[in-house]
Protein backbone atom coordinates (compact mmCIF):
# COMPACT_ATOMS: atom_id res chain seq x y z
CA UNK A 1 0.00 0.00 0.00
CA UNK A 2 1.35 3.40 -0.94
CA UNK A 3 1.02 5.96 1.80
CA UNK A 4 2.06 9.38 0.56
CA UNK A 5 1.51 12.96 1.55
CA UNK A 6 -2.15 13.91 1.45
CA UNK A 7 -3.21 10.26 1.09
CA UNK A 8 -3.97 9.31 4.67
CA UNK A 9 -7.52 8.40 3.64
CA UNK A 10 -7.62 4.78 2.51
CA UNK A 11 -8.81 4.21 -1.05
CA UNK A 12 -11.75 1.96 -1.94
CA UNK A 13 -9.27 -0.51 -3.45
CA UNK A 14 -7.42 -0.72 -0.13
CA UNK A 15 -10.69 -1.16 1.74
CA UNK A 16 -11.62 -4.00 -0.60
CA UNK A 17 -8.28 -5.64 0.17
CA UNK A 18 -9.05 -5.28 3.88
CA UNK A 19 -12.55 -6.73 3.51
CA UNK A 20 -11.28 -9.65 1.44
CA UNK A 21 -8.55 -10.45 3.98
CA UNK A 22 -11.13 -10.59 6.77
CA UNK A 23 -13.56 -12.71 4.72
CA UNK A 24 -16.10 -9.98 3.98
CA UNK A 25 -15.18 -9.33 0.35
CA UNK A 26 -18.31 -8.80 -1.75
CA UNK A 27 -20.59 -8.68 1.28
CA UNK A 28 -19.88 -5.03 2.10
CA UNK A 29 -19.53 -2.08 -0.25
CA UNK A 30 -16.01 -0.72 0.20
CA UNK A 31 -16.93 2.94 -0.11
CA UNK A 32 -18.40 4.26 3.12
CA UNK A 33 -18.17 0.92 4.92
CA UNK A 34 -18.47 1.20 8.69
CA UNK A 35 -16.94 -1.07 11.27
CA UNK A 36 -20.41 -2.28 12.13
CA UNK A 37 -20.94 -3.31 8.51
CA UNK A 38 -17.70 -5.27 8.57
CA UNK A 39 -18.51 -6.90 11.91
CA UNK A 40 -21.90 -8.09 10.63
CA UNK A 41 -20.37 -9.54 7.46
CA UNK A 42 -17.58 -11.70 8.86
CA UNK A 43 -17.44 -14.92 10.81
CA UNK A 44 -15.29 -14.83 13.91
CA UNK A 45 -14.16 -18.43 13.68
CA UNK A 46 -11.72 -19.77 16.24
CA UNK A 47 -7.95 -19.70 16.54
CA UNK A 48 -6.08 -22.06 18.81
CA UNK A 49 -2.97 -19.91 18.40
CA UNK A 50 -4.71 -16.75 19.60
CA UNK A 51 -6.33 -18.62 22.48
CA UNK A 52 -2.98 -20.04 23.58
CA UNK A 53 -1.29 -16.62 23.40
CA UNK A 54 -4.05 -14.91 25.36
CA UNK A 55 -4.11 -17.60 28.05
CA UNK A 56 -0.35 -17.46 28.55
CA UNK A 57 -0.23 -13.66 28.87
CA UNK A 58 -3.17 -13.68 31.27
CA UNK A 59 -1.52 -16.30 33.46
CA UNK A 60 1.74 -14.34 33.51
CA UNK A 61 0.12 -11.10 34.63
CA UNK A 62 -2.95 -12.00 36.68
CA UNK A 63 -2.91 -10.18 40.01
CA UNK A 64 -0.07 -7.79 39.12
CA UNK A 65 -1.88 -5.02 37.19
CA UNK A 66 -3.49 -1.93 38.72
CA UNK A 67 -6.98 -1.69 37.21
CA UNK A 68 -7.67 1.81 38.57
CA UNK A 69 -4.42 3.24 37.23
CA UNK A 70 -5.06 1.68 33.81
CA UNK A 71 -8.64 2.95 33.65
CA UNK A 72 -7.60 6.50 34.54
CA UNK A 73 -4.70 6.38 32.10
CA UNK A 74 -6.99 5.31 29.27
CA UNK A 75 -9.44 8.10 30.01
CA UNK A 76 -6.64 10.69 30.05
CA UNK A 77 -5.20 9.30 26.84
CA UNK A 78 -8.53 9.35 25.04
CA UNK A 79 -9.09 12.99 25.98
CA UNK A 80 -5.65 14.09 24.77
CA UNK A 81 -5.86 12.01 21.59
CA UNK A 82 -9.33 13.36 20.73
CA UNK A 83 -7.85 16.87 20.80
CA UNK A 84 -5.59 15.91 17.89
CA UNK A 85 -8.60 15.88 15.54
CA UNK A 86 -8.40 19.70 15.50
CA UNK A 87 -4.68 19.87 14.62
CA UNK A 88 -5.15 20.07 10.82
CA UNK A 89 -7.65 22.93 11.19
CA UNK A 90 -5.29 24.88 13.44
CA UNK A 91 -2.51 24.67 10.89
CA UNK A 92 1.20 24.88 11.63
CA UNK A 93 2.22 27.15 14.52
CA UNK A 94 3.74 30.52 13.72
CA UNK A 95 7.39 31.17 14.45
CA UNK A 96 6.47 33.55 17.26
CA UNK A 97 3.99 31.10 18.75
CA UNK A 98 6.34 28.29 19.74
CA UNK A 99 5.56 24.55 19.89
CA UNK A 100 1.98 23.86 20.94
CA UNK A 101 2.64 20.66 22.95
CA UNK A 102 -0.46 19.02 21.43
CA UNK A 103 1.24 15.72 20.68
CA UNK A 104 3.35 15.82 23.83
CA UNK A 105 0.11 15.98 25.84
CA UNK A 106 -0.83 12.56 24.45
CA UNK A 107 2.55 11.13 25.45
CA UNK A 108 2.22 12.65 28.92
CA UNK A 109 -1.20 11.04 29.37
CA UNK A 110 0.17 7.65 28.25
CA UNK A 111 3.40 7.60 30.23
CA UNK A 112 2.01 6.47 33.65
CA UNK A 113 0.48 3.44 31.94
CA UNK A 114 3.74 2.71 30.12
CA UNK A 115 5.75 2.91 33.34
CA UNK A 116 3.30 0.71 35.25
CA UNK A 117 3.31 -1.95 32.54
CA UNK A 118 7.10 -1.87 32.58
CA UNK A 119 7.20 -2.38 36.34
CA UNK A 120 4.99 -5.49 36.35
CA UNK A 121 6.69 -7.35 33.49
CA UNK A 122 3.93 -6.78 30.93
CA UNK A 123 6.35 -6.12 28.09
CA UNK A 124 8.51 -9.14 28.87
CA UNK A 125 5.45 -11.38 28.91
CA UNK A 126 3.95 -10.06 25.68
CA UNK A 127 7.30 -10.13 23.87
CA UNK A 128 7.86 -13.74 24.90
CA UNK A 129 4.32 -14.98 24.25
CA UNK A 130 3.44 -13.21 20.99
CA UNK A 131 4.48 -15.14 17.87
CA UNK A 132 5.96 -13.76 14.68
CA UNK A 133 3.55 -11.27 13.14
CA UNK A 134 3.09 -13.21 9.91
CA UNK A 135 0.36 -11.96 7.52
CA UNK A 136 -2.04 -14.74 8.53
CA UNK A 137 -1.57 -13.94 12.21
CA UNK A 138 -2.27 -10.25 11.59
CA UNK A 139 -5.45 -11.13 9.68
CA UNK A 140 -6.66 -13.50 12.42
CA UNK A 141 -5.89 -10.94 15.13
CA UNK A 142 -7.70 -8.08 13.40
CA UNK A 143 -10.67 -10.33 12.53
CA UNK A 144 -10.98 -11.41 16.17
CA UNK A 145 -10.67 -7.78 17.24
CA UNK A 146 -13.35 -6.56 14.84
CA UNK A 147 -15.96 -9.06 16.03
CA UNK A 148 -15.25 -8.15 19.66
CA UNK A 149 -16.30 -4.99 21.47
CA UNK A 150 -12.76 -3.62 21.66
CA UNK A 151 -12.97 -1.26 18.70
CA UNK A 152 -15.92 0.59 20.22
CA UNK A 153 -13.62 2.16 22.80
CA UNK A 154 -11.76 4.06 20.07
CA UNK A 155 -14.80 6.24 19.46
CA UNK A 156 -13.58 8.13 22.56
CA UNK A 157 -10.56 9.16 20.46
CA UNK A 158 -12.76 10.96 17.98
CA UNK A 159 -12.71 8.30 15.24
CA UNK A 160 -15.80 7.89 13.11
CA UNK A 161 -16.99 4.41 12.14
CA UNK A 162 -15.55 4.90 8.65
CA UNK A 163 -12.22 6.07 10.08
CA UNK A 164 -12.02 2.95 12.22
CA UNK A 165 -12.25 0.90 9.03
CA UNK A 166 -9.40 2.95 7.55
CA UNK A 167 -7.36 2.50 10.72
CA UNK A 168 -7.64 -1.29 10.64
CA UNK A 169 -7.22 -1.39 6.86
CA UNK A 170 -3.85 0.27 7.43
CA UNK A 171 -2.85 -2.60 9.72
CA UNK A 172 -3.97 -5.30 7.30
CA UNK A 173 -2.54 -3.44 4.31
CA UNK A 174 0.92 -3.49 5.92
CA UNK A 175 0.78 -7.11 7.13
CA UNK A 176 3.57 -8.14 4.76
CA UNK A 177 5.76 -5.20 5.77
CA UNK A 178 5.44 -5.72 9.50
CA UNK A 179 6.13 -9.44 9.22
CA UNK A 180 9.18 -9.04 7.02
CA UNK A 181 10.80 -5.93 8.49
CA UNK A 182 9.56 -5.02 11.94
CA UNK A 183 8.31 -7.93 14.04
CA UNK A 184 9.71 -11.39 14.51
CA UNK A 185 9.26 -13.89 17.32
CA UNK A 186 11.65 -13.61 20.25
CA UNK A 187 13.17 -17.03 19.62
CA UNK A 188 14.10 -15.98 16.09
CA UNK A 189 16.13 -12.93 17.08
CA UNK A 190 19.87 -13.45 16.37
CA UNK A 191 20.83 -12.23 19.81
CA UNK A 192 24.23 -13.90 19.72
CA UNK A 193 25.08 -11.51 16.87
CA UNK A 194 23.81 -8.38 18.59
CA UNK A 195 26.21 -6.15 20.50
CA UNK A 196 25.19 -4.82 23.91
CA UNK A 197 22.26 -7.23 23.95
CA UNK A 198 21.49 -6.36 27.56
CA UNK A 199 20.42 -2.90 26.40
CA UNK A 200 17.96 -4.17 23.78
CA UNK A 201 14.42 -3.63 25.16
CA UNK A 202 11.65 -6.17 24.93
CA UNK A 203 10.05 -5.83 21.51
CA UNK A 204 6.64 -4.75 22.78
CA UNK A 205 8.30 -2.23 25.09
CA UNK A 206 10.18 -0.81 22.10
CA UNK A 207 6.90 -0.48 20.21
CA UNK A 208 5.08 1.36 23.02
CA UNK A 209 8.11 3.40 24.06
CA UNK A 210 8.73 4.41 20.47
CA UNK A 211 5.22 5.82 20.28
CA UNK A 212 5.90 8.06 23.27
CA UNK A 213 9.23 9.26 21.87
CA UNK A 214 7.74 10.20 18.51
CA UNK A 215 4.85 12.03 20.17
CA UNK A 216 7.24 13.90 22.46
CA UNK A 217 9.31 15.06 19.47
CA UNK A 218 6.54 15.93 17.03
CA UNK A 219 5.50 19.37 18.36
CA UNK A 220 9.07 20.68 18.19
CA UNK A 221 9.58 19.15 14.75
CA UNK A 222 6.44 20.77 13.37
CA UNK A 223 7.35 24.16 14.80
CA UNK A 224 10.97 24.19 13.65
CA UNK A 225 10.06 22.92 10.17
CA UNK A 226 6.87 24.92 9.72
CA UNK A 227 8.18 26.59 6.57
CA UNK A 228 8.44 23.17 4.90
CA UNK A 229 5.08 21.75 5.94
CA UNK A 230 1.95 21.72 3.83
CA UNK A 231 -1.58 21.21 5.12
CA UNK A 232 -1.45 17.64 3.79
CA UNK A 233 1.77 16.84 5.65
CA UNK A 234 0.35 18.20 8.89
CA UNK A 235 -2.86 16.22 8.42
CA UNK A 236 -0.85 13.04 7.79
CA UNK A 237 1.24 13.64 10.91
CA UNK A 238 -1.88 14.13 13.01
CA UNK A 239 -3.44 10.96 11.59
CA UNK A 240 -0.32 8.89 12.27
CA UNK A 241 -0.15 10.27 15.82
CA UNK A 242 -3.80 9.41 16.40
CA UNK A 243 -3.15 5.90 15.07
CA UNK A 244 -0.21 5.48 17.45
CA UNK A 245 -2.35 6.64 20.37
CA UNK A 246 -5.11 4.25 19.32
CA UNK A 247 -2.70 1.33 19.21
CA UNK A 248 -1.33 2.25 22.62
CA UNK A 249 -4.89 2.40 23.98
CA UNK A 250 -5.74 -1.06 22.62
CA UNK A 251 -2.66 -2.41 24.40
CA UNK A 252 -3.71 -0.65 27.62
CA UNK A 253 -7.26 -1.96 27.26
CA UNK A 254 -5.94 -5.50 27.05
CA UNK A 255 -3.97 -4.94 30.25
CA UNK A 256 -7.06 -3.46 31.93
CA UNK A 257 -9.15 -6.49 30.99
CA UNK A 258 -6.59 -8.79 32.60
CA UNK A 259 -6.57 -6.61 35.73
CA UNK A 260 -10.34 -6.54 36.04
CA UNK A 261 -10.86 -10.20 35.09
CA UNK A 262 -13.90 -9.00 33.15
CA UNK A 263 -14.59 -12.24 31.32
CA UNK A 264 -12.80 -11.34 28.09
CA UNK A 265 -11.94 -14.56 26.25
CA UNK A 266 -8.37 -15.59 25.58
CA UNK A 267 -8.77 -15.24 21.80
CA UNK A 268 -10.28 -11.79 22.15
CA UNK A 269 -7.51 -10.70 24.51
CA UNK A 270 -4.79 -11.85 22.12
CA UNK A 271 -6.53 -10.21 19.18
CA UNK A 272 -6.81 -6.94 21.08
CA UNK A 273 -3.18 -6.90 22.19
CA UNK A 274 -1.81 -8.03 18.83
CA UNK A 275 -3.86 -5.45 16.91
CA UNK A 276 -2.67 -2.77 19.33
CA UNK A 277 1.00 -3.61 18.98
CA UNK A 278 0.73 -3.94 15.20
CA UNK A 279 -0.95 -0.54 14.93
CA UNK A 280 1.67 1.13 17.14
CA UNK A 281 4.48 -0.39 15.09
CA UNK A 282 3.02 0.47 11.69
CA UNK A 283 1.98 4.02 12.56
CA UNK A 284 5.38 5.00 13.94
CA UNK A 285 7.04 3.66 10.82
CA UNK A 286 4.71 5.70 8.60
CA UNK A 287 5.21 8.93 10.54
CA UNK A 288 8.81 9.61 9.40
CA UNK A 289 7.80 8.98 5.79
CA UNK A 290 4.86 11.34 6.12
CA UNK A 291 6.26 14.21 8.18
CA UNK A 292 10.05 13.99 8.58
CA UNK A 293 11.49 12.90 5.23
CA UNK A 294 10.30 15.93 3.27
CA UNK A 295 11.70 16.25 -0.24
CA UNK A 296 11.47 19.17 -2.67
CA UNK A 297 8.37 17.77 -4.33
CA UNK A 298 6.43 17.40 -1.10
CA UNK A 299 7.54 20.55 0.74
CA UNK A 300 5.55 23.78 0.94
CA UNK A 301 6.18 26.39 -1.71
CA UNK A 302 9.08 28.68 -1.02
CA UNK A 303 8.31 32.22 0.09
CA UNK A 304 10.14 34.57 -2.28
CA UNK A 305 8.55 37.72 -0.92
CA UNK A 306 11.02 38.29 1.88
CA UNK A 307 12.27 41.85 2.23
CA UNK A 308 16.06 42.10 2.06
CA UNK A 309 17.46 44.93 4.19
CA UNK A 310 19.74 47.51 2.50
Amino acid sequence: MVHGHGERNISDEQRREFLKALGAGGAVAAGGATLGDVRDAIESGTSDELASVGEAIRNDLAGSLDADLLAKGRADLAGAAADLTAVPDRGVPGMNEGPREEFAAVASAARPTYEHLGEVGFFESTTERLPEFAPEYIEDSVRRFVVSDGAATLSDHGFSEQELVDLLATVVGHRERIGERHWVATDQLPREQMEMVEHVPAMTKAAAGGVLLWLEDLDEHIWTNAVLLTDDILADAAWDARAMAAGFDLMADGARRIAEADGTGDEELAGLLSSGFALQTIAQNLLPEDAYWIDEQARAERNNDLEIPN
